[in-house]
């Protein structure tokens, strides 16, 4: 079976109405209740609490039902038993993003944020930094544009399933020409990145056959 690739958001504010909160907690599966219950800050039980909706409702939408949650070694999530559907998770600030495709994919959301000297001279190469910087007209663009990067870096390193092991410093995004990707030199030929930009948030995603072609929609979880 072939599924349509789809990116679904919320916004998580919504989860500080207690009665649509505890609704939804309620029809989380037991890991994603671990999950929120091991997040300290409210703000952090939203947003796990958010993404497992986003799981849920993209789940339901493709009519999979009963589905079972399974990890690979490096801990990134999938669907156990199918290898025609996969999915990525991810969230920040009150914005939490799941994207879904027919082959492995990685999705990266970040809000808008001042990157400090150190690290932007840690996760980025010469070039993207002088890009950033000259493409920019002001502050807030900058750091708009160093958060998008950041994202695409997130989504690459999430997509390969090497996570943190595969060091942003040595991924390079050619962003003045297609953005083309290399990572330790070497152009990585079969990743495509699709940015988006949503109201202070920064969204990339990353595929492997082709650019990922869907646009952003909102899930509804109001329980009226």
């Amino acid at each position: 079976m072939s599924f349509e690739s789809k990116l679904m958001g919320i916004k998580t504010d919504i989860l500080m109405d207690k009665e649509i909160f505890d609704f939804w907690y309620e029809k989380m599966p037991l890991y994603r209740k671990k999950k929120i219950d091991a997040m300290k800050p409210e703000k952090g039980k939203r947003a796990s609490l958010g993404a497992g909706i986003l799981l849920a409702k993209g789940l339901e939408m493709y009519g999979i039902e009963d589905a079972e949650i399974d990890f690979v070694p490096n801990g990134k999530p999938c669907l156990k038993g199918r290898d025609d559907l996969f999915f990525n998770l991810s969230h920040s600030g009150d914005m939490a993003v799941c994207a879904f495709a027919g082959t492995e994919i990685g999705a990266d959301v970040e809000q808008n944020t001042a990157f400090k000297e150190n690290l932007i001279n840690y996760i980025f190469d010469e070039k993207e930094k002088d890009y950033i910087r000259s493409a920019g007209k002001d502050e807030e663009e900058m750091n708009a544009g160093f958060t998008s990067l950041w994202t695409m870096k997130e989504s690459i390193m999430k997509y390969s399933g090497k996570g943190i092991s595969m060091s942003p410093k040595e991924i390079f995004v050619d962003i003045e020409n297609g953005s083309r990707i290399y990572y330790k030199g070497e152009e990585l030929k079969d990743y495509f990145l699709r940015t988006f930009e949503y109201r202070g948030y920064q969204i990339c995603v990353c595929k492997g056959d082709g650019a990922f072609e869907a646009g952003l929609e909102f899930a509804d979880i109001s329980i009226q």
